[in-house]
């Protein structure tokens, strides 16, 4: 296996042997549940729902993890490595995102690995690596969680819509034990693509509350001032979180409130691609501060969340947002939208290009600080219906009803 880079676990480092082998149960022992997480991209939400699903498996329940990710930077090592360590071994693929030939390449080297591995559960996450780990037939029960289906994307073709849910829909009625959604919304959109609804599972994100830094040094640490409203937007710099559209609505801002109103971005990648031409002309109040590790500790500076996203599936910033007592304004985008109609924390506004209603509502909470406290106080009372404690169980409970079906 030329083309697979090994990595062995901490326990293999410490006592010099391979862990994978399945030992033979004795009569006292009961065989761990062995399982395979399969990542093409692993940054961003992703990155934080396999750390918490890989501690709080590992925490609760006897089980044998072993993950699976591709070469090269779209697995984010800084982020995972802790996550990867509690693994009872860790791979590395040529798995990309884009789709070529390179493809069988990739699905022959994953095939060859999970026969090696022997797992009783194949849980992909996302699209890329959902179809290529569901191609691999075998014993194991098939798990596949989208993270964001690409057919919720608002601006693809129809051309486009049809092709990717008719591949969807196929594999998640002929090759998927379960297909998890993160939020109703993406469920109720997979049954429309066509796949059967017993199939599908509803396993909400879940966010252990954040280690925030004090209010004033994490402004401080990100150059903002201190007697300013910050709204902060926290994502992946592209087309999908809205990049271009947080550029023009805080332009809006700028022109009403002018230094009254920051607005901070966060994130990796190219900001001024993503912007494209809104990145000619940047407001005076926007602070660009790219990537910073452990963003989640900088919530305490921000006094709103945006959320400009034109497709979601559950994003993860949300619920980091109600964990700090942040709220929020954002699109009308799977999750969000759902978030803010059930615990009114915050105000959604339509998916669209035009920035007026979203400057708008910001102006709202700038301008009316009782309304902005309830938003608060509506946060952290809706924390603790979003934990990580709770959604491991829930995958824990679907693995669960596989095996049972199985035996």
């Amino acid at each position: 296996m030329n083309d697979i880079a090994f990595v062995p676990s901490q326990a293999d480092r410490a006592t010099g042997s391979p862990s994978s082998a399945r030992s033979l149960p004795s009569a006292r022992t009961v065989a761990p549940l062995r399982l395979a997480l399969v990542v093409e991209a692993a940054g961003g939400g992703v990155a934080v729902h396999l750390t918490d699903l890989i501690a709080g498996l590992r925490a609760r329940s006897n089980v044998e993890i072993h993950l699976i990710a591709p070469l090269g930077a779209r697995f984010d090592d800084a982020m995972l490595a802790g996550a990867a360590a509690q693994c009872t071994t860790f791979h590395r693929l040529p798995l990309r995102r884009a789709v070529g030939a390179h493809d069988l390449r990739g699905v022959l080297a994953l095939r060859r690995l999970l026969r090696h591995i022997r797992p009783d559960i194949v849980h992909s996450h996302s699209s890329k690596a959902g179809a290529l780990a569901r191609l691999c037939r075998g014993p194991w029960k098939q798990v596949y969680t989208p993270h964001a289906v690409y057919t919720l994307n608002p601006t693809l073709s129809p051309a486009k819509r049809a092709f990717y849910g008719g591949i969807e829909r196929v594999l998640g009625n002929a090759c998927s034990d379960a297909v998890i959604a993160v939020s109703q919304d993406e469920a109720d959109h997979l049954h429309t693509l066509g796949i059967a609804r017993e199939r599908i599972r509803l396993v909400e994100n879940g966010v252990t509350p954040p280690r925030l830094l004090a209010a004033q040094a994490a402004r401080i640490a990100l150059g903002l001032a201190d007697d300013t409203f910050v709204v902060g937007f926290v994502g992946r710099f592209d087309h999908q979180k809205g990049v271009d559209r947080l550029v023009r609505v805080a332009r809006l801002l700028d022109a009403r409130y002018g230094k009254r109103v920051q607005v901070v971005a966060i994130g990796s990648g190219d900001f001024d691609r993503a912007a494209g031409d809104e990145a000619r002309n940047l407001p005076a109040n926007l602070r660009i501060a790219g990537r910073v590790d452990e963003a989640r500790r900088y919530f305490s500076a921000f006094d709103l969340l945006a959320l400009p996203s034109r497709y979601e599936g559950f994003p993860y910033v949300c619920l980091e947002a109600v964990a700090a007592h942040v709220p929020m304004v954002a699109t009308q985008v799977s999750g969000a939208t759902e978030l803010i109609a059930a615990h009114r924390t915050g105000l959604s506004v339509p998916n669209s290009d035009d920035p007026t209603a979203f400057a708008t509502m910001v102006g709202r909470l700038v301008e009316h600080p009782a309304a902005y406290q309830q938003m608060r106080d509506q946060c952290a009372r809706a924390c603790a219906h979003f934990s990580a404690d709770a959604m491991v169980d829930r995958t824990l409970a679907v693995y669960h009803d596989l095996l049972q079906e199985k035996a």
